[in-house]
Order: structure tokens, then C-alpha cells, then sequence
């Protein structure tokens, strides 16, 4: 249990360090505002999946092995599927850097699966 809260004290500092780091690289005018309004939009859509992902993995850790694999596979592919369907619709309707908004994208989302493995892992042993 103790793991677990250090594990989301860790989490909640490095989401805000990430924030304030897009924040000052625009202040620091190093980013545009159209840079930096494509990844910040990068940021929140994968900040929400993975909060998501957060809930299904508290709910799926005290099911019984196939209930387990069941909702976190079938909630990664719908996490997936409304990730890119918001990538989608945002892209066609807004006007955002495409480069700096698919970059961030990526790599929030990469960085956010593997936060998301770690913390599966630490539930399970």
C-alpha cells in the first residue's frame, strides 16, 4: 500500500512538471502559441486516457486472473479507439499545429503506458 501512494506521489509531480515545462518553454518563447495550444491539447487527451486507465486497472486488480486480463486489454483497446477518434475529430475541426500535436501525443501516451505498466506490475506482486 505503501508503494502504491509513493507510486502516485511520483505521478502527480511529474504531470505538473510536465505542464510547467510547456508553460515556460512558451513564456520562454521557444514554442508558439499554435505550438503550444496543439500540445497542450497533446497533453490533456493523453493525461484523460490515462486516468481512465488508472480507474479500470483499481477496478480490475481485485478480480480473479480472467476478469483481470478481460477489462484491462478491453479497456486499452477502447481507450485506444476514443484516443484516436478524438485525435481525429480534433485534427479535422481545429486549428493546431499537426507536428507538434501528433509529437506530443506520442510521446505522453508512450510515457503514460509505461507508467501505467509499472503500476500494474506493482499491484500484482
Amino acid at each position: 500500500m505503501i508503494k502504491t501512494k509513493r507510486f502516485f506521489l511520483i505521478v502527480l509531480i511529474i504531470i505538473p512538471i510536465f505542464f510547467g515545462g510547456i508553460s515556460i518553454l512558451y513564456f520562454a518563447d521557444i514554442l508558439s502559441y499554435s505550438e503550444f495550444f496543439s500540445v497542450q491539447i497533446g497533453f490533456w487527451i493523453t493525461t484523460c486516457n490515462f486516468l481512465s486507465g488508472m480507474i479500470s486497472a483499481k477496478i480490475s486488480i481485485e478480480k480473479s486472473e480472467k476478469t483481470f486480463i478481460k477489462i484491462i486489454f478491453g479497456s486499452m483497446i477502447i481507450r485506444l479507439l476514443l484516443l484516436l477518434s478524438v485525435i481525429l475529430i480534433s485534427l479535422i475541426f481545429l486549428d493546431i499545429n499537426r507536428n507538434s500535436y501528433i509529437f506530443s501525443i506520442f510521446i505522453f501516451y508512450i510515457f503514460y503506458m509505461i507508467v501505467e505498466v509499472f503500476y500494474l506490475n506493482l499491484l500484482k506482486n
